[in-house]
């Protein structure tokens, strides 16, 4: 049965290879270094050399052998996601695009399969428009003059992979905001600083209003299809399967859970890649949580999900039992990190998840 291996990877603020520059990034240059400070409002460190570091992502992909790669915080430009790929990656992958943003969502086409793949516009006027405009309130607000507006920051990329006539799979790239917030410690909490709390319950709401938006988008696309579609939502979702602090204490939804639907709608509902013995064990990033004393937190926050028609087997793809993985040799294979953490020593901050397809 023909197959095909697709994966997610947040591969780290790749502007820094850049040089941190957008507006006056001359093409094709990769620097040497990168000297750190402020980007995009966020302090980085420096990296001695950028061109290693290169090397470290482009061992990751070279050695998932993945056909289709969804990167996460990708470059500001689809040239120079080009030009890295030209540099590090042999020239074999073809860049699609979504909006420009200093943490970009990008996906990474291998030659062999790119006439295949096209970046996928549904029949539906201003697709930008779609990720723009989501309503919510403010945590405690209730007044119509109190309703806001919220924007996605990084659109998701759809792309569509036929592989023969009469075969699509449609793949959504997906990176949700992140939690951050003024709540940063847990004395903040402890204390119940007002600010901070909620500034930290307004984050959540956006980021549930993000996940909303794209539910509907998701519902619409399955149900205006006469037969079960094969979508395939991957990426970054900033979130994992374990209630965090926020979450107990005000009964807040788990967005994943948000995302995947209700399961009182089975024709709309996805289901995780990942079989159940893999999920009880799988992390893709492990930080300190301020919430919980300093602990060391390891979470699968890389997600790849299915739609009905997938994991159904009633559509034109199904997953190859236990082919969703994290990719954890291929990035251990690359990093050089050991206790130190240093940005210039290790693929990201995230590992790779990748899932094998049949049709």
């Amino acid at each position: 049965m023909p197959q095909i291996k697709i994966a997610t990877f947040n591969a780290e603020w790749m502007a820094l290879l850049f040089g941190g520059q957008w507006k006056t990034w001359q093409s094709p240059t990769i620097p040497l270094s990168f000297p750190g400070g402020s980007v995009a409002g966020v302090q980085h460190e420096p990296i001695g050399d950028v061109h290693a570091l290169c090397r470290r992502i482009a061992g990751v992909i070279k050695q998932m052998r993945a056909k289709i790669i969804g990167i996460e915080e990708g470059p500001p430009l689809k040239e120079q996601m080009e030009a890295f790929v030209a540099q590090f990656l042999d020239g074999d992958y073809v860049v699609h695009h979504s909006n420009s943003r200093w943490q970009s969502i990008t996906a990474l086409v291998h030659k062999s399969v790119a006439a295949k793949v096209s970046a996928w516009q549904p029949q539906l006027p201003g697709l930008g428009k779609t990720w723009s405009g989501i309503p919510y309130y403010p945590w405690g607000l209730i007044g119509e003059e109190e309703r806001k507006k919220h924007n996605l920051d990084r659109h998701p990329l759809v792309l569509s992979y036929k592989p023969k006539a009469g075969k699509e799979l449609r793949i959504m790239v997906l990176h949700t905001k992140s939690k951050f917030s003024k709540l940063k410690t847990k004395q903040q909490w402890l204390a119940r600083d007002r600010e901070a709390v909620l500034d930290a319950l307004n984050a959540r709401a956006k980021l549930s209003a993000e996940v909303f938006r794209v539910r509907q988008f998701l519902d619409e696309q399955l149900s205006l299809a006469d037969t079960p579609r094969s979508f395939v939502v991957m990426g970054d979702l900033n979130d994992g399967p374990f209630a965090e602090l926020m979450e107990r204490e005000f009964m807040i939804h788990n967005i994943v859970d948000e995302l995947v639907g209700s399961f009182l709608y089975p024709d709309c509902h996805f289901r995780h890649a990942m079989d159940a013995e893999a999920l009880r064990t799988a992390a893709t990033t492990r930080f300190a949580d301020p919430l919980e004393d300093g602990q060391i937190v390891e979470e699968l926050i890389d997600h790849i999900l299915v739609s009905p028609g997938v994991w159904q087997q009633q559509g034109d793809f199904r997953v190859k039992p236990g082919s969703c993985r994290v990719e954890t040799k291929a990035y251990d294979d690359h990093d050089d990190t050991g206790a130190e953490r240093k940005r210039e020593l290790r693929p990201s901050d995230h590992k790779p998840v990748s899932v094998i397809l049949e049709y």
